[in-house]
C-alpha cells in the first residue's frame, strides 16, 4: 500500500477538511504521514487513527512574517521545501497531498527531481480570497507582500500539480475556462461535508438557550462585512417593527479590523434586545445551537472567493434538519435549490433577505419539510462516506 504524505502549513488540529481527508484515507488502507506546524502546544510526534504527524517546532510570529513576505523573499518556500525532502526521505513517501495553493510552488521544488507526483488540495479560490484581507493592502505591507501577484501565480502554480482538488464542480468549471492547460481528468471534487460518526456523538441539550418563544436566525462562524453579517442585521432592523420575537444567534469570532464597527452595530438600540453573540463555543456544543434554531443563515456575499465551494456549516444545518436561507453564491444555492432545502437572497440585499424570512416565518410546515429534505440530502449524498470515494479513487 502506497504511502501518502500530506503537507499543511498550520498546526493539524481544527482543520477539519484535512483531518477528515486523512482518516479516510488511513482508514481504507493507505498509510499516511503528516507534515505540519507546532508552535509549542504539541508534541513533534504523535500517532492519531494510526496516522503519523510529525511537526516543524517553529515560533508562530516567524511564521507569519516568513509566509507575509514570501512574494518578495522566497524564504517560505525554501524552508517548505527543506523539510519536504526530508519528509519524503524519512517516511519513504510515494505521493505527496499538499493543501493551499501558496504551497504549490514548495512541492514542486521538492519533487522536481524526482518521479514523485503531487496533488493540490484547494480549500479556497487563494487569489480571490487576498483580496478580503484588507490588512494587506495597507502600508507598508502592500509592497511587501504583494498581494495582487496571487492573480498571475495562480497560473504558475496550477502548472505544478499533477491533480487538483476542488470544493465544487463549478469551481473545477471555472479554473477551466480561465486556463487551456488544465484538462478534466486532472480534477476531482471533495467538498467540506461532515462525516456523519463525527456528529452522531455529540448529545442535543434543548436547554442550552432559554428561548421561550422566540423565532431564532442563526449564524455560525467568522463574522465580518464579506460573510454579510450587516444584511442580517439590516433584515433584522425591518423584520423587528412587525416580529418582535425574531432574535438573531451569532456564533464566531469578529473579524479584527471590524470590531468597533460590529459592537456598534449591535447595540443599536432597534436590535440589541434581538441579538446574542458568543464569540467561540466548542464545536460539540454546535448540534445543540443549531437544534433550537428555526431558520440557520449562510449570508455570505457573492464574490470569486466565495464562489468556490459551500461552507462546512451549511451541511452541518442541514445535518440536523434546520432550513436553510442562503445568498446566491452558485454552489450553495445550487445545493439548497436542488435538495429543497431552503431559500435563496440575492446577496447584500437585505430586503430580500427580509422577505424570505417571513415566508419561512409564517409557515412551520415548510420549514419542517426543508429542514427533512436537508438531512436526507447530507445522510445520502453530502458526508465524508459519500464524498471520500473520490478522494480514494485519487490513489487507488
Amino acid at each position: 500500500m502506497r504511502n501518502i504524505g500530506v503537507v499543511i502549513d498550520s498546526k493539524l488540529y481544527g482543520d477539519v477538511r484535512v483531518l477528515n481527508e486523512c482518516r479516510i484515507l488511513s482508514e481504507n488502507g493507505f498509510n499516511v504521514f503528516v507534515l505540519c506546524f507546532n508552535y509549542g502546544e504539541y508534541a513533534n510526534k504523535e500517532t492519531l487513527w494510526g496516522i503519523q504527524i510529525s511537526r516543524i517546532k517553529i515560533n508562530q510570529k516567524i511564521r507569519n512574517i516568513l509566509f507575509a513576505f514570501n512574494n518578495s523573499f522566497e524564504l517560505y518556500n525554501l524552508f517548505w521545501k527543506y523539510y519536504i525532502k526530508k519528509f519524503i526521505i524519512e517516511y519513504n513517501i510515494n505521493v505527496l497531498h499538499v493543501h493551499d495553493l501558496y504551497m504549490s510552488k514548495a512541492a514542486y521544488y521538492a519533487t522536481r527531481h524526482t518521479n514523485m507526483n503531487f496533488t493540490l488540495d484547494l480549500h479556497e479560490n487563494y487569489p480571490a480570497a487576498t483580496k478580503g484581507y484588507k490588512w494587506m493592502y495597507k502600508l507598508p505591507f502592500r509592497f511587501l507582500i504583494h498581494p495582487l501577484k496571487w492573480e498571475k501565480l495562480e497560473k504558475k502554480y496550477l502548472n505544478y500539480p499533477k491533480n487538483i482538488i476542488v470544493l465544487s464542480e463549478s469551481f473545477r468549471d471555472d479554473l477551466l475556462i480561465k486556463y487551456s492547460f488544465l484538462k478534466k481528468e486532472q480534477f476531482i471534487t471533495y467538498p467540506n461535508v461532515p462525516d456523519l460518526n463525527e456528529f452522531k456523538d455529540y448529545k442535543i441539550d434543548n436547554n442550552i438557550l432559554a428561548k421561550q418563544k422566540d423565532f431564532i436566525l442563526f449564524y455560525f462562524g467568522v463574522i465580518s462585512e464579506r460573510r454579510g453579517i450587516y444584511t442580517v442585521i439590516e433584515a433584522l432592523k425591518e423584520l423587528n417593527k412587525t416580529y418582535s420575537n425574531i432574535n438573531l444567534l451569532l456564533i464566531g469570532p469578529v473579524d479584527k479590523v471590524e470590531r468597533n464597527r460590529f459592537y456598534e452595530t449591535i447595540t443599536d438600540p432597534k436590535i440589541e434586545n434581538n441579538i446574542i453573540h458568543y464569540a467561540w463555543k466548542d464545536i460539540s456544543y454546535l448540534p445543540s445551537y443549531i437544534s433550537i434554531s428555526d431558520i440557520c443563515l449562510s449570508p455570505i456575499v457573492k464574490n470569486d472567493q466565495h464562489e468556490s465551494g459551500v461552507a462546512n456549516k451549511v451541511f452541518q444545518y442541514m445535518l440536523f434538519e434546520r432550513p436553510l436561507i442562503v445568498s446566491d453564491c452558485k454552489p450553495q444555492a445550487k445545493i439548497v435549490n436542488d435538495e429543497n432545502c431552503g431559500l435563496v437572497f440575492k446577496s447584500g440585499d437585505s430586503n430580500d433577505l427580509e422577505e424570505k424570512i417571513k415566508t419561512l416565518y409564517q409557515d412551520s410546515k415548510i420549514r419542517e419539510e426543508m429542514g427533512k429534505n436537508g438531512k436526507k440530502a447530507v445522510e445520502e449524498k453530502y458526508n465524508t462516506q459519500i464524498a471520500g470515494k473520490n478522494l480514494l479513487n485519487l490513489y487507488l
